[in-house]
């Protein structure tokens, strides 16, 4: 099989869905909408159950597939599992600030706005995803959160997708266009769980 990184660049993810490793398959099977298969994935990976970014994605899944609150609820595990620094440990907390947002519910956008404030620091902010943390706690600017890029591509096309999705929330009204926006960069866009978040709040 082709490297996964060329698959998912090419956009072959009917041959990507069939990867050994259950990351790849998983996004793969996001982005061809099989959400149920995607979240069993995530979920029955080695450690899958302590990794912070396959809760985050298996809650993404879930929430895709119209199982909201159990896609809340790996979010809420992620808040307590493993990630490679502290500035990734603010995923989970933003999307509890998504959720509450969508689901009408104070409580989630109340509690993960607390947490984003317990672990946001300044030094954080030069770390991405730090800077969604000082955007959603209006620390940041929109303008330079948008436009405060890297040079390598791939580190700017996740970047642009997450930063055009939390503008798209906090921003209702021109929603569609920054919900477009998190959609287009492709390639390692793909894994990041707003590129997946955003296909789901467009049409079609």
């Amino acid at each position: 099989m082709d490297d996964p990184k060329q698959l998912m660049e090419e956009g072959r993810f009917e041959e990507l869905a069939h990867d050994d490793h259950p990351l790849w398959r998983g996004l793969a099977l996001l982005e061809l909408r099989r959400w149920p298969q995607a979240a069993r994935v995530f979920e029955e990976a080695p450690g899958g159950a302590q990794s912070g970014t396959l809760l985050e994605l298996a809650g993404a899944a879930h929430w895709l597939a119209g199982e909201r609150e159990i896609g809340v609820e790996r979010w809420i595990a992620a808040l307590d599992a493993e990630y490679d620094g502290p500035a990734s440990r603010l995923k989970p907390e933003a999307l509890l600030i998504y959720a509450g947002t969508r689901l009408g519910d104070e409580r989630y956008v109340l509690r993960g706005t607390r947490l984003l404030k317990k672990s946001w620091k300044p030094k954080i902010q030069r770390i991405w995803p730090g800077p969604v943390a000082g955007y959603l706690l209006d620390m940041t600017d929109e303008k330079s959160f948008l436009e405060d890029g890297y040079s390598s591509p791939d580190l700017e096309a996740r970047r642009l997708t997450s930063a055009h999705f939390w503008v798209a929330l906090r921003k209702p009204q021109e929603a569609k266009q920054h919900y477009e926006a998190s959609v287009a960069p492709e390639g390692a866009a793909v894994l990041e769980v707003e590129h997946h978040l955003a296909h789901g709040e467009l049409p079609g």
